[in-house]
């Protein structure tokens, strides 16, 4: 009974256990337990130049500048430029502050000033009641008269969030922009409180209300993410869909001209077999791009807001997969199966994740380099992003991909193969 252990299959296959579940570790719990948001890019749209907005605005500035500070600012000079910003991914969200800012606090202040004035000299007429016929008392009631006959406005900050560029970021945005304006809100109201009670000024509940929120926050979704768009991870269950079905796809087509290739004496493939597992994933990768459409739009009713568009780029992406796949299965056999999934599985730990949320590491080695991010950033955009290109630098790089792999390919054709690497 005990000498099974002797075989050396049975060591070998705890060893690829260990093996496997270390994998699966480094990728999926190392990436993510060093997830920390880290210089995330957001936009500051200033459109006022009064003294207060520039103290906030130099206030955020220096508290980004720190060397682990949680927030990039990038300046923008027009609200309507947010929309091409986060097509591009040049940033998450924004911060505006908008125009009569100042104003807005100074009105405040200066009510805050009259109140104290109003109380003063009502506790003078106590006090000396023939003062109120003087001049000077009545230019100060006049004085306050004016600065309290206008409800005071509250400054006005509005706050958006690109929810489709990134659920993960997204929602940590919708927590902490709310917070960093209720923060403001808190200095600027303790600032009142503390001008009131040296004043020993009383103030109403009503009055106090008009001050005690001096800022209106406005929060703004864009590139909103539906919840039949399943919390936001339908680009990355695509971006699965492609990369399963097309990986699938390549062995076994790849099964199928590999026996047909085993009458040659010198093991080699043809220019012929290639050629045919080019011509033959083209059909392969339409019906995988089909079912992407038919099990996402109809089955699940999941929104494609172009469905041309989407089948087309779908069948292009799964193309470049099953190419990618082809090539290292051309050139190493079998062998070249496990680098296959170390790429799947180091990929599906970092692809939901911007790169400013990554570590040096998992960003440099393993985000950077993976090709399913450049489909992934395709089908978000394709599907969450108003405006977003989808010829830029992620659809470059697959098209290089896919020309590499060909070239590959068919560079497979000058490879002698041993007998035992032949398939049986």
């Amino acid at each position: 009974m005990f000498n099974v252990f002797k075989r050396k299959s049975i060591w070998i296959s705890m060893l690829v256990a260990a093996v496997l579940i270390g994998l699966f570790a480094f990728a999926q719990v190392g990436a993510r337990s060093t997830v920390k948001v880290r210089h995330l890019p957001l936009a500051l749209v200033v459109n006022d130049n009064g003294k207060d907005a520039k103290n906030i605005v130099k206030k955020l500035r220096k508290e980004s500048h720190q060397k682990n500070a949680e927030i990039k600012w990038v300046n923008v000079t027009h609200t309507s430029e947010l929309t091409k910003g986060f097509a591009s991914g040049k940033y998450y969200g924004a911060v505006v502050i908008h125009s009569g800012f100042t104003q807005a606090i100074n009105q405040q202040t200066d009510y805050l000033k009259g109140k104290i004035i109003t109380q003063k000299l009502a506790a003078l007429v106590v006090k000396t009641p023939m003062v109120a016929e003087t001049a000077p008392f009545q230019q100060q009631r006049a004085l306050a008269n004016s600065l309290t006959k206008k409800t005071p406005e509250q400054a006005k900050i509005s706050l958006y969030v690109s929810q489709g560029s990134n659920m993960t970021v997204a929602n940590i945005l919708t927590t902490a922009l709310p917070k960093m304006t209720d923060h403001l809100n808190q200095k600027i109201s303790n600032e009142y409180i503390t001008v009131a009670n040296k004043s020993g000024l009383t103030l109403s509940p009503q009055d106090w209300s008009k001050l005690q929120t001096p800022i209106h926050t406005t929060l703004i979704k864009r590139n909103k993410v539906s919840t039949k768009e399943i919390s936001g991870m339908a680009p990355f269950l695509v971006t699965i869909f492609c990369w399963l079905g097309s990986l699938i796809a390549s062995l076994l087509n790849w099964r199928d001209h590999s026996k047909n290739e085993q009458k040659r004496t010198d093991g080699r493939l043809s220019l012929t077999s290639v050629t045919s597992q080019l011509i033959s994933g083209v059909a392969i990768v339409t019906a995988i791009a089909v079912s992407v459409y038919f099990f996402t739009k109809v089955c699940y009713s999941v929104p494609i807001h172009d469905p041309k568009q989407f089948l087309l780029m779908i069948g292009g992406i799964s193309f470049v997969f099953y190419l990618l796949q082809s090539a290292v299965l051309d050139l190493l056999g079998l062998k070249g199966w496990p680098l296959l999934l170390i790429i799947w599985i180091g990929s599906m730990a970092v692809i939901t994740f911007i790169p400013q949320m990554l570590s040096p590491f998992y960003h440099n080695y393993v985000y950077d380099i993976t090709p399913i991010r450049f489909a992934y950033d395709l089908i978000l955009n394709q599907m969450y992003i108003t405006d977003a290109s989808i010829t830029g630098s992620s659809m470059l790089s697959l098209l290089y991909i896919g020309i590499a792999s060909v070239i590959a390919m068919y560079a497979s054709t000058l490879i002698k193969k041993r007998k035992k690497d032949r398939l049986a």
